[in-house]
């Protein structure tokens, strides 16, 4: 005799596994930026392998756990608006809010490298930048790549994998720039203090 209730969940559990999955990438993906990042981990693979050394895992590891997250998905159908209906409403506002981040970023990059950022320029100055975009926002990569992928929810909804990962990236974006925020406290100490009153998180003040 078959349980008719375990054929009719089995689906659902599959299903439910697969955004487990996509979720679990990301923060596969959370911990190799934040995990490198962290002060103490930076400063033991910098003494050992140098800048250079650091430049490159960091950016083949990034590169590797960022793929692995984007396949997580198993989604294909990146050009569905091409020969299906969509919601024109969200696919505008979704193409908006992508338009708008990259501008935020490009602008911010015109002031201070995503290398810089990243502290893995040899001629990186110990300074804090607080010109241009980030004397009003004090982390507007962070606020480019949230609105980025809430652009991408938005411009491919309602595809349930591509919303999983990109509210995935949205709440580790938000970790990361708390994470980023406590080092730049007790690497800049009182003039960064300064500062947080002057600029606000990832939106301006």
């Amino acid at each position: 005799m078959v349980n008719l209730n375990k054929v009719e969940t089995q689906p659902i559990l599959m299903e439910m596994l697969e955004y487990v999955i996509i979720v679990l990438a990301v923060a596969l993906f959370g911990l190799q930026h934040s995990g490198l990042s962290a002060l103490s981990v930076k400063t033991r693979i910098i003494d050992r392998w140098g800048k250079t050394g650091y430049s490159r895992l960091y950016t083949i590891s990034a590169g590797i756990t960022l793929l692995l997250a984007f396949l997580s998905m198993q989604f294909w159908d990146w050009f569905y608006f091409l020969y299906s209906p969509v919601n024109i409403f969200t696919f505008i506002i979704g193409l908006v809010l992508i338009v708008i981040g990259m501008i935020i970023a490009y602008i911010a990059t015109g002031v201070i490298s995503v290398s810089t950022v990243a502290d893995m320029r040899t001629d990186r100055k110990a300074e804090l930048v607080t010109d241009g975009i980030y004397s009003r926002i004090r982390h507007p990569l962070y606020l480019a790549t949230i609105l980025l992928f809430l652009g991408l929810a938005l411009l491919y909804f309602p595809y349930l994998e591509v919303l999983v990962f990109s509210f995935a990236m949205i709440g580790y974006t938000l970790i990361g720039a708390y994470l980023e925020e406590r080092k730049l406290v007790i690497h800049y100490g009182q003039d960064y203090e300064q500062y947080r009153k002057q600029a606000g998180f990832i939106l301006p003040k």
